[in-house]
């Protein structure tokens, strides 16, 4: 009994010190007694979203208009009866998480919220609560890049359960961002085109172009996929034909290159290396008929070169798929698993244009089209801003949707691309 009383004490100084959760169910697995009924230390109740962190970032597009948090209220171990746990929205807290934040945010506006109940209970023998989910609504209203808080708290529980202080309460940060805020994920993926095969109605699009321009937006999180030494990160294109890509066989992996039939540019250049987990807009532009040849990073022009290339139109679209020599994102060659040359990292606003954009045109519009079904030259559009599921569609209005090679599609949550256009 004494060593359980001192249990208790170290217990209750060290909950106002902030003890997270993991520490107390280390405390419960010390050892292989059955404390169903006799606990080395009170049982208390926590949030499951506040776990390891009570900030969370809950960012959006522009465009979202509705949206959902879901959160249930956890036990460190099973109780003898239900447990009711009242789950509340608390303003008092607002000053306190600016302070921590370093921020001046306001708390969001009632209307913009509803939780779809206010108890959640934790069942006899159970340790965690049915969902209670944060319904948000009319998100267009909210002012674009401004912050909000939404501290949601546990206010008590019933049965004589303690509430774990440093993990009683979730502080949504909100804000309707104007950048871009979705991308796919394409560590051990890529993204096919069946519109492009050379036996589709719409593979003509993309076919005798004379100019050619490629867009894209990338974060790559390894260049070197863990400790596989890579030659190639593939951005889009067909190997061996007219690739964009990170990376060649003696070519800095970080550095961009554009190959149309072998010729390619630049040349490698140690001043010109990409960093891992950084967002950047990269494009290619290629004059068939002038024989010239930029590539662009964030808006501005990287390299260029003259007497370019030979001169003959690019045929996208005229490969047969399942092939090594086919339009891809994100992969290049090799067999339709093998992801040696693959993007480890996001992309999101990949283009293809029949025009050389210039400069201006680039710059400006790096981060998104206005009207893309009726802008000039706009062959294909894919966003990869659906969030979920494996096929991103093509916003240029020409049906060439493209759909990933493994149905195992990873959309990352809080992404939000850095906009560098911004004056």
């Amino acid at each position: 009994m004494k060593k359980r009383r001192i249990l208790k004490g170290v217990f209750i100084v060290a909950s106002f010190a902030g003890i997270t959760v993991s520490m107390l169910l280390s405390l419960s697995s010390c050892n292989n007694k059955d404390y169903s009924n006799d606990s080395p230390f009170d049982n208390v109740v926590y949030l499951d979203a506040a776990e390891l962190k009570d900030v969370s970032n809950f960012t959006f597009n522009r465009t979202i208009k509705t949206g959902q948090q879901v959160i249930s209220a956890k036990l460190v171990r099973p109780a003898a009866n239900d447990i009711n746990v009242s789950i509340k929205v608390s303003p008092s807290l607002i000053d306190a998480y600016n302070a921590r934040l370093e921020t001046d945010y306001t708390l969001l506006d009632p209307k913009y919220y509803t939780l779809s109940t206010e108890q959640a209970v934790i069942p006899q023998g159970k340790t965690i609560s049915a969902p209670v989910t944060i319904d948000f609504d009319a998100l267009t209203e909210l002012t674009i890049d401004a912050g909000y808080l939404l501290p949601v708290t546990i206010s008590q529980a019933t049965g004589g359960i303690g509430i774990l202080d440093g993990s009683k309460t979730i502080c949504y940060i909100i804000r309707r961002s104007s950048a871009i805020t979705t991308a796919v994920n394409l560590k051990d993926n890529y993204f096919e085109v069946p519109g492009f095969d050379k036996n589709s109605p719409t593979a003509g699009i993309v076919n005798g172009l004379k100019q050619l321009t490629y867009e894209a937006i990338i974060r790559v999180n390894d260049f070197n996929y863990g400790t596989k030494k890579k030659e190639i990160c593939t951005i889009m294109g067909i190997e061996q034909y007219c690739l964009f890509r990170l990376g060649d066989a003696g070519f800095p992996l970080q550095q961009l290159q554009f190959a149309a039939n072998e010729n390619k540019i630049p040349n490698a250049d140690n001043s010109k290396l990409l960093l891992s987990n950084e967002w950047y807009h990269v494009a290619v532009v290629y004059d068939t008929e002038a024989r010239t040849a930029s590539i662009y990073l964030d808006g501005r022009e990287q390299s260029h070169t003259e007497d370019y290339g030979n001169g003959v139109a690019i045929n996208l679209g005229m490969q047969e798929r399942g092939k090594d020599f086919m339009f891809k994102i994100g992969h290049s060659f090799g067999e339709p698993d093998d992801m040696s040359r693959q993007l480890d990292g996001e992309i999101c606003e990949v283009r293809i244009w029949n025009t050389a954009r210039t400069q201006e045109e680039i710059y400006k519009n790096m981060y998104n089209i206005e009207d893309p079904e009726n802008a000039p030259g706009l062959c294909a559009y894919w966003k990869f801003n659906e969030g979920e599921g494996d096929i991103a569609k093509d916003f240029s209005g020409h049906g060439n949707d493209a759909k990933a090679h493994n149905k195992a599609v990873l959309w990352p949550a809080g992404i939000e691309v850095t906009q560098k256009n911004k004056e």
